[in-house]
């Protein structure tokens, strides 16, 4: 009966289908090497951050779908919602479970999370690193599942605020070791004035900027072709003038006054650049870091201030890696009421696979940077104890715990793994009473006293 339920057991396993274990398109691994990189530069991110004065804050993945969509107009279109629920209907009356959704961005759950949380002291300076997801084609440095980096300040009125985020972006990549970068800054009140100076229903702005935010894609030709082709030739005539604006940044905030002048929101617009270009030349933001570009759009349709993106010149296809800008109104689908908000955020996957691409990332494949060899097992409480010892030196250390006892073996383990130093502790060390240090980089070796491991080991293992 027992060699019948084997044979049954062994039957079953033959015949079991195999599990193709493959990723969802969209979503990817990041193995220890570039995990290693990433939380590098999320480290440096978050050091600039708590240099300019930000807390960090968490929010959970998921959100409720109706909170979602309230923040952004079709985001239904990329949200994942969550399936299988077993929380209970937050309305008694509706026959059905609440509808819930992962988080497409850290934004709009910073908005929940002050509307719930009134009292907080302001400005509220707040910094949140984490993923988001979205249903969106996965292409070239895109993904469904991404890591952000945001800042924001809350409760603020002036142009400060705006240029505040603007140094922080600025300090950030200057941290991050990227010096060939540019800062792109625009007013969305400024562009609020097209419909008026270009003929063209206010109502039909926001398919209008979609064109327009096509300008580095597709060139300014390509642009005035689709503004023929859905408005007329009188609008594309006017906006490749407002497009063609150029010079140095006074130059090019005069030519825009003059241009559309008395045309909505415009001159608020342009003397809320004037102020920011004042405050971050102040701060020491190099020229050659930033500039006024009028055909910065943002495809978002709640910024109502200034806006930015920010682009590496050795990876502009790419796309913007950092953007923002000020969105006042965001709060009031939840509360009634404005609460005066301006942030960026910062793609850390796209930044990641821009700075590997650059070859400005240190590749290191481990953190460990002792292995204890263990050779003999009678010597095993010695082992632990030297890990106890060099750990308590903040010195990360691995104790060897494969199967294989022999010398070759477990060094060339150490080596493959690129870590840096073992510490070697034989039948022949223990009769001398030292201990071996081998620097694997340098391929140089040396004993110390076993007593002495302590006192000498932050400059071993420097």
């Amino acid at each position: 009966m027992q060699k019948k339920k084997q044979l049954q057991v062994k039957s079953y396993k033959l015949q079991a289908k195999r599990i193709k274990p493959e990723l969802a398109g969209g979503f990817r691994d990041y193995g220890p090497q570039d995990a290693i990189m990433r939380e590098r530069l999320v480290g440096k991110l978050r050091k600039t951050f708590e240099e300019f004065g930000f807390d960090p804050m968490e929010t959970p993945a998921v959100e409720r779908t109706e909170v979602l969509t309230g923040g952004e107009a079709g985001s239904q279109k990329i949200i994942f919602n969550v399936k299988g629920s077993q929380e209970k209907p937050l309305d008694k009356t509706r026959g059905k479970q609440s509808d819930l959704s992962l988080r497409f961005d850290l934004t709009v759950p910073l908005v929940r999370f002050m509307a719930v949380n009134p009292d907080i002291p302001k400005p509220f300076r707040r910094y949140q690193i984490g993923a988001a997801w979205r249903g969106e084609s996965p292409q070239a440095g895109r993904y469904r599942e991404f890591l952000q980096a945001d800042i924001d300040i809350v409760g603020v009125s002036s142009m400060d605020a705006d240029s505040e985020i603007i140094s922080v972006v600025y300090q950030g990549f200057k941290n991050m070791g990227i010096n060939r970068f540019v800062i792109k800054i625009n007013n969305r009140k400024v562009l609020n004035g097209l419909p008026s100076y270009a003929g063209f229903p206010e109502k039909k702005l926001p398919e209008f900027l979609r064109v327009i935010d096509k300008k580095d894609k597709i060139g300014a030709d390509a642009v005035k072709k689709e503004i023929v082709k859905t408005f007329k030739k009188q609008v594309a005539e006017k906006i490749e003038q407002f497009l063609a604006i150029s010079g140095d940044t006074r130059e090019k905030l005069l030519q825009a006054r003059d241009l559309l002048k008395g045309s909505g929101s415009t001159e608020e617009g342009i003397k809320e650049l004037a102020e920011i270009v004042r405050n971050i030349k102040a701060a020491g933001i190099e020229q050659k870091n930033w500039e006024i570009d009028f055909s910065v759009v943002r495809g978002l349709n709640y910024y109502t201030g200034p806006i930015f993106e920010t682009v590496l010149l050795d990876a502009a296809g790419l796309g913007s890696v950092c953007s923002g800008g000020r969105y006042d109104e965001l709060t009031i689908p939840y509360t009634g009421e404005k609460l005066p908000t301006v942030g960026v955020s910062f793609g850390v996957d796209r930044l990641f696979a821009a700075l590997d691409e650059l070859k400005l990332l240190k590749k290191k494949a481990t953190t460990t940077k002792v292995l204890i060899l263990t050779l003999a097992p009678e010597l095993k409480q010695e082992y632990f104890a030297f890990a106890k010892t060099l750990r308590d030196a903040n010195i990360n250390t691995a104790l060897y715990v494969g199967d294989d006892r022999a010398f070759q073996a477990q060094l060339a383990y150490a080596v493959k793994k690129e870590i840096p130093y073992v510490v070697i502790y034989g039948d022949a060390e223990q009769k001398k009473g030292v201990v071996t240090i081998k620097n694997l980089e340098r391929r140089e070796q040396k004993e110390i006293p076993k007593a002495e491991l302590l006192a000498q080991a932050r400059n071993l293992f420097r």
